[in-house]
């Protein structure tokens, strides 16, 4: 495994982190097959958390969203938190059937509580907002209760996981945030000729999620209703198979060939996909990729 500097923070952090959303939560949301909708139980879950810190991975995000994520990794994490950088948000938690946000200063408050309780630890190291927005930041009233708790040790670094471009933007022009996590990949390269340049003269870290567009980048995407798309997955994955490696492969080593980010967060329930996402981190970067039009979105 290899690590990279997550900007002014001087955190390093894995090239490869671990996305804690699918131990927590049914995913993914496009997939009709029920069996592929089952979550780890407690047990697998945690057994992939510790496989994960076996091969070397330091970098975990999770999120009040992500359902049972934080829950069980506090007890992952028991006795190892000292080996971890530790990534949540604020903004946004699941019902159990829907996404239910609230950006107010005090459920700020009750979010962290919340987060702290279930991971079992006293602070985390990033805490971001959770599908932010260009309003959001302007109203700055997250970002206030978020420095607040970054004043009593609860929080060290700030940050804002963001999609749009506007957004993120705006958040490097804010000054206040550490890094921003926003979606990147092969299809999906908007931030890749604005953003990420401005990220690196501010010395702000890049957290890439998406990587592997919630999982289109891989061979279930044969599974994909919209035509057009999965013809464009499909050359792809051509161009992979001429090189000898995967479609995944593919997608993580042309993220990782962007030196301005510093880290690029991979979720799974399976610990074969698992050592196969940290195997790129190794490879050689893969670059002079055309651009295509860019179809590829995430809910998250």
């Amino acid at each position: 495994m290899n690590y990279r500097t997550l900007g002014r923070t001087q955190l390093r952090v894995s090239e490869i982190g671990l996305g804690a959303l699918e131990i927590g939560r049914d995913w993914p949301y496009w997939r009709k097959a029920e069996s592929d909708f089952s979550r780890p139980d407690e047990k697998e879950a945690i057994s992939l958390v510790h496989e994960a810190l076996d091969l070397g991975i330091n970098f975990i995000d999770t999120a009040p969203a992500y359902f049972r994520s934080e829950e069980l990794l506090g007890k992952a994490l028991k006795g190892k938190r000292h080996d971890v950088v530790l990534a949540t948000k604020c903004g946004e938690w699941f019902d159990g059937q829907n996404s239910v946000y609230d950006y107010s200063a005090e459920a700020t408050g009750k979010f962290i509580e919340s987060s702290l309780k279930k991971l079992q630890a006293d602070h985390v190291d990033v805490l971001q907002i959770h599908s932010g927005n260009h309003d959001v930041i302007r109203r700055g009233e997250t970002l206030e209760a978020m420095k607040k708790a970054q004043q009593e040790g609860k929080a060290r670094f700030l940050g804002i996981s963001l999609d749009s471009v506007e957004a993120a933007r705006a958040a490097l022009e804010n000054g206040e945030f550490d890094c921003i996590q926003v979606s990147y990949n092969i299809l999906r390269r908007s931030m890749e000729s604005e953003v990420l340049p401005m990220a690196l003269d501010r010395k702000i870290g890049v957290i890439v999620k998406d990587g592997l567009a919630t999982g289109k980048l891989t061979s279930k995407y044969e599974h994909l209703s919209d035509v057009s798309l999965r013809e464009a997955l499909s050359k792809k994955e051509e161009a992979a198979s001429q090189l000898g490696i995967t479609i995944a492969e593919y997608a993580i080593r042309f993220v990782l060939s962007q030196s301005l980010v510093s880290t690029v967060i991979l979720g799974t329930k399976k610990a074969e996909h698992l050592r196969a996402n940290v195997r790129c981190s190794d490879e050689s970067p893969i670059t002079g990729i055309v651009r295509e039009k860019e179809n590829v979105t995430s809910p998250h």
